[in-house]
């Protein structure tokens, strides 16, 4: 790559200034016979004497003075800027976007079953935080992150590396809630003490991250300011924190917090009178946030990157990928037990099939008596379709209750915990799931029977 070697020949040749730049570039060419001094193309790639030059031009010429002869230089060299910033602007959009419907979803959903509760508000939290930084790095792709370095004017890259401290403190607190929503929705699902120590602990563990590591990224350096101006290393600080060791402890503690919470569940999970089936599918739900595990692994190795590339601004765009990325996946993940409720309750129409009652698995037979039906008060035959929900059910038990005029009414739990939480390990899951039907359905039956007495066919 050349560096300052075109900038400095034709600085040489054209002006006959013995500038600091132009000095390297002759003390170069003069310990070599391969180049000429006015010939351009063999400059551009003769690979050793570019390294020659650029380690003079190094040590003589300010960051941001180096910056621009290299920008000029592979201009001149037509050299193509590097730019991976669409892929930045366009995976925080997109997953930015689903994050926010999945928490629209969740939030609609227990809004409408009357059950918003600490781990929905943990939710929302969550994507407060989240929304920044997802957004941020958008703005930072289009001032240039994922450019190469010196293709991006000064002026942007301290605005870019001001937006990703900011995004750094959200970062920190918006996984933290992430942490908390799931903790809080096992503790309102599980009894066992155990299980519930543990979410107790994961609660410490995840108040501490913030605390830990967000209040020192807050004080990185002295003066604040330093965190995106000491790049340009002209503007003085006293100090600044080891930021590439920083950012492995950090990520290193919230992978191993986000471990431990996937594993709390597991145990008990298993032990359930369930089948081994139904057994698997559970730890799968519940397991969701093993998906964030695998994305803060992916932005481990991205942040390995820090601190020790020529090339920063262009090859720590993965960093600004993978941290928005992680706290949108979590938020995602954390919202799909709400998805298959939301479809059954306001999109029925879209899993159910509809049959005929010749076809259908319930047949109802032709009353003899005069028993009233709303269908045939207009004199046509009611046909008896039957809409049979393939969604809409518990994952532990649905009941169907037949009314006078063959219409099918769903009645089950509002929430799949709720009945995890009845099933025992001490192998009477059978009788308290029973017990649980008969006390929900046998009161709609009693009111149904005294509305209904005098219209109901006797074999009823």
């Amino acid at each position: 790559m050349a560096i300052c070697s075109v900038r400095a020949a034709i600085i040489g040749s054209k002006r006959q200034k013995q500038s600091e730049d132009a000095t390297c570039f002759a003390s170069a060419v003069a310990n070599q016979t391969t180049c000429l001094l006015g010939d351009v193309q063999c400059i551009c790639s003769n690979q050793p004497l570019n390294i020659a030059i650029q380690g003079c031009v190094m040590g003589s010429c300010t960051l941001k003075e180096s910056l621009s002869a290299v920008n000029i230089s592979n201009a001149m060299c037509d050299i193509p800027i590097k730019d991976r910033s669409s892929q930045l602007i366009i995976t925080n959009a997109v997953f930015g976007a689903l994050a926010l419907v999945a928490l629209l979803i969740r939030m609609l959903v227990s809004i409408q079953q009357h059950i918003f509760g600490i781990d929905d508000f943990c939710a929302v939290v969550a994507y407060v935080f989240a929304a920044p930084v997802a957004f941020g790095q958008l703005a930072c792709g289009l001032l240039g992150f994922g450019k190469d370095t010196w293709a991006v004017p000064p002026e942007n890259i301290y605005l870019i590396m001001k937006i990703v401290y900011f995004n750094q403190l959200s970062y920190f607190i918006s996984a933290s809630f992430s942490k908390l929503c799931f903790l809080f929705m096992f503790l309102r699902i599980f009894l066992a003490q155990q299980t519930r120590h543990f979410a107790y602990a994961g609660i410490v563990l995840s108040v501490l991250f913030p605390v830990a590591f967000g209040l020192p990224m807050t004080f990185a350096c002295k003066p604040i300011s330093a965190v995106w101006t000491s790049w340009d290393r002209e503007t003085p600080y006293d100090h600044c924190i080891n930021q590439p060791v920083f950012w492995f402890c950090a990520a290193g503690y919230n992978i191993l917090v986000d471990v431990f919470i996937v594993l709390i569940p597991i145990p008990e999970l298993l032990k359930l009178n369930l089948s081994l089936r139904k057994k698997l599918m559970l730890v799968a739900i519940f397991s969701t946030g093993a998906i964030t595990i695998i994305v803060s692994i992916a932005r481990l190795w991205a942040l390995a990157q820090y601190g020790s590339s020529n090339n920063p601004i262009y090859d720590n765009m993965l960093s600004g990928i993978f941290s928005p990325l992680e706290l949108n996946v979590g938020i995602i993940c954390m919202c799909m037990p709400a998805f298959r409720r939301f479809v059954a309750r306001f999109l029925p129409h879209c899993f159910g099939s509809t049959f005929g009652s010749s076809g259908a698995k319930y047949k109802y037979r032709e009353y003899d008596d005069d028993t009233p039906n709303a269908r045939l008060s207009s004199g046509k035959k009611s046909g008896r379709r039957v809409k049979a929900d393939t969604l809409g059910g518990s994952l532990f038990q649905t009941t169907i209750l037949k009314t006078v005029d063959t219409h099918i009414e769903e009645t089950r739990p509002e929430d799949d915990e709720v009945r995890l939480m009845e099933l025992q390990k001490n192998g009477k899951a059978s009788d308290a799931a029973s017990a649980h039907d008969v006390s929900q359905l046998a009161p709609t039956q009693s009111l149904y029977k005294t509305q209904h007495m005098d219209t109901l066919p006797k074999e009823w």
